[in-house]
């Protein structure tokens, strides 16, 4: 009987839950062949390998698990491996065990990392309306002011520049310093504060809306590929295989844009990954049972809310391996779908696999807001600020060379 680990640092034993996440296929494939070594009442002489096996050199030798069968020094393996087509020539399999998932897992980013979030809580139309009411109004002031200014000192000063700027003021929550006392001039002003109200609390409702709730960019892996997603891949011993096997022209790209890059930091342990999931934006292809016991012990019942996942491509079955033509193959056959049938291995599946984890917040709970989320507001001061030097600046040239034109033209009146 052989066995294969790929972690040995962190092995404490066949039967250990605690770390269910490290080599969670060998133990539960182990548990299984124990059962059937109960069944059939034999025993095994256990042999440790470092690795499942993959062909080398033109004349298809295998090294590892693969490698022992080829030549028949060993019968069975305690440890469930890939049914692959190149293996099939060196080993027989006698029974599938359970399959192997693998997916990206990542949080959707936030809003404001893929849109402009002061724009999205009205739509192009009431963008539209909104801009014309306030423009009617700066309209109707400057109007209004022209012909009944004679009546109220107070309409002199309401320029059509100070129309717009008493408009803006407006929608920005700001009041006048102007207090006409024309009735039609007081009533224009009133109903545009009234309206700019409305327009303000519903606008202020919509945008907290949206700063809390992650968007949904990313729905394909060709989404995950142009994002400013980083990625990262579970490190294991098929890592790099099934990307490059893939027929997937998406996964393809993905593989050549974002991962081979990278190189060997492209591969994380299932701890390192899972936490930079939670902390930042980024995507982790994982196991999803591994995957799903981290994230249990480590996430908040938000933060499982927010997971989505995009499977990149489906790993082959895993199944018990034999040496070729081994006179066990029909027994060990027999007995583990008698496990299955009376479900055996479905309560294997369940010790030794971690299940998705329940969304339990129902919303509860809020986001912080970071200086992503307000950037656009930022740009727009610094982009007030640096056109307010460069005003100035102007201005500064316009009054030294009015300055200097009225000094040469006293001089020539002189």
């Amino acid at each position: 009987m052989e066995s294969w680990i790929t972690k040995p640092q962190y092995f404490k034993g066949w039967s250990d839950l605690t770390t269910r996440h490290i080599e969670t296929f060998p133990k539960l494939t182990y548990s299984i062949m124990m059962l059937c070594a109960e069944d059939l009442n034999v025993r095994y002489n256990m042999k440790q390998v470092d690795l499942y096996g993959e062909k080398h050199g033109p004349n298809g030798t295998f090294d590892g698990l693969a490698g022992l069968m080829q030549r028949n020094e060993v019968e069975v393996g305690v440890s469930s491996i890939f049914m692959r087509v190149d293996r099939m020539a060196a080993i027989h399999f006698c029974a599938e065990t359970l399959e192997l998932r693998g997916a990206f897992m990542f949080r959707q980013p936030p809003q404001s990392a893929v849109n402009n979030v002061f724009l999205l809580p009205f739509s192009h139309g009431v963008w539209a309306a909104s801009f014309g009411v306030f423009a009617a109004a700066a309209t109707l002031l400057a109007a209004l002011a022209f012909p009944l200014a004679g009546n109220d000192f107070q309409l002199t000063q309401l320029s059509v520049p100070e129309a717009a700027t008493f408009t803006v003021g407006t929608i920005c929550q700001q009041g006048s310093h102007l207090n006409p006392q024309v009735l039609s001039a007081r009533l224009v002003m009133f109903v545009t504060l009234l309206a700019s109200v409305f327009t303000f609390t519903a606008y202020s409702a919509k945008i907290v809306a949206i700063l809390q709730s992650p968007s949904q960019a990313i729905q394909t892996i060709d989404d995950l590929r142009r994002s400013s997603m980083t990625l990262g891949v579970q490190d294991t011993t098929y890592k790099r295989v099934y990307f490059v096997e893939s027929n997937d022209p998406a996964t393809q790209r993905l593989y050549r844009d974002k991962l081979l890059p990278l190189g060997d930091r492209a591969y994380l342990s299932i701890v390192d990954g899972i936490e930079r999931v939670r902390t930042g934006l980024f995507a982790f292809q994982v196991e999803e049972s591994s995957g799903y016991e981290i994230i249990s012990k480590t996430y908040t019942e938000r933060e499982k809310c927010g997971l989505q996942q995009i499977k990149a491509f489906t790993l082959p079955m895993v199944a018990i391996p034999l040496r070729r033509h081994s006179g066990y193959r029909e027994l060990f056959s027999v007995r583990l779908r008698w496990q299955r049938e009376v479900g055996l291995l479905e309560r294997q599946r369940h010790v030794w696999m971690s299940s998705k984890p329940r969304c339990d917040a129902d919303g509860a709970g809020f986001l912080s807001v970071g200086i992503t989320d307000i950037l656009p507001a930022v740009q727009v001061l610094a982009g007030g600020a640096l056109l307010s030097v460069v005003l100035l600046g102007m201005e500064l040239v316009a009054n030294r060379y009015r300055r200097y034109v009225d000094a040469r033209f006293t001089t020539k009146s002189n």
